[in-house]
């Protein structure tokens, strides 16, 4: 699959290219700055490939072992055959899967939500995102934001290695600094979300750092802040990480580029 995503404002203004290309493809996205087909590897790719996730190792496993035991029931006091365990073993597998991939879609549903709900649209909300849409609601209205750039494209290159992601949102403080959000459906804010940000952050600071008064923030770059704004689905609710000063921001970036490097190496050894 193939869509054209709108390229934020700060890339569009330096470059005149108004969209990228995104390609989808069996869980693996890639990038393209038209008219070239060099693939650019997304941040998620990335991510997905380079950080491990034991807490989803946990819960695939937890969610099997649940899964098995729920269809056995229904047969307690039958004869086990070699079939029955099969037909178990098949839904362990099955189910976790299932409700992973439901999962990404609520979340992907969120997102097209809020996105329409920042552009001022009206939005009808299904029953199962009403406590998300509502925790968003709660964080939008407790902050003094204007909206920039919302589901935008960016694209970035730093030492010979490219990327490229959509940001969620991207909002200007009444003291005119900005601030890059990302919303998480997740039960947790994960560390691996804050590196995500920090990935999307180079692509904006490297971008605007030359256009100066055009977005009246003057030289040097522009300051950026990072939130990892994670909505409760089962009830309404919102809690907010920021990466509290410069150090750890450059560290973030740092763990990136060394994420990148390592994803790089793999698919090369691919």
């Amino acid at each position: 699959m193939i869509d054209k995503i709108p390229l934020v404002s700060f890339q569009h203004a330096r470059s005149g290219i108004s969209f990228l290309q995104r390609e989808t493809n069996r869980g693996r996205r890639v990038y393209y700055l038209p008219p070239s087909r060099d693939p650019m590897p997304s941040v998620t790719t990335i991510i997905g490939k380079v950080f491990p996730k034991p807490a989803l190792t946990n819960w695939f496993a937890k969610r099997g072992r649940e899964a098995m035991s729920e269809y056995l029931t229904d047969y307690t006091g039958e004869p086990i055959t070699a079939g029955l365990l099969e037909n178990a073993v098949a839904e362990a597998k099955l189910r976790p899967k299932t409700e992973a991939s439901d999962a990404a879609n609520l979340g992907s549903s969120a997102h097209d939500l809020i996105a329409r709900e920042l552009e001022g649209k009206t939005v009808f909300v299904p029953g199962q995102l009403q406590d998300v849409m509502q925790g968003f609601r709660d964080w939008w209205e407790s902050q003094s934001l204007t909206l920039i750039d919302s589901e935008k494209a960016v694209y970035c290159k730093v030492r010979g290695h490219t990327w490229a992601g959509t940001i969620d949102a991207l909002f200007q403080r009444p003291d005119r600094s900005y601030l890059l959000v990302d919303f998480k459906t997740s039960k947790a804010i994960y560390p691996e979300y804050n590196v995500q940000l920090a990935a999307y952050k180079m692509c904006l600071t490297r971008a605007a750092s030359i256009l100066g008064s055009h977005y009246n923030v003057g030289n040097p770059p522009i300051c950026v802040d990072t939130q990892v704004i994670r909505l409760g689905k089962e009830k309404p609710e919102w809690e907010a990480s920021e990466i509290p000063d410069a150090k750890e921001s450059e560290r973030l970036e740092e763990l990136w580029l060394s994420a990148v490097d390592f994803y790089s190496r793999l698919e090369g050894a691919s």
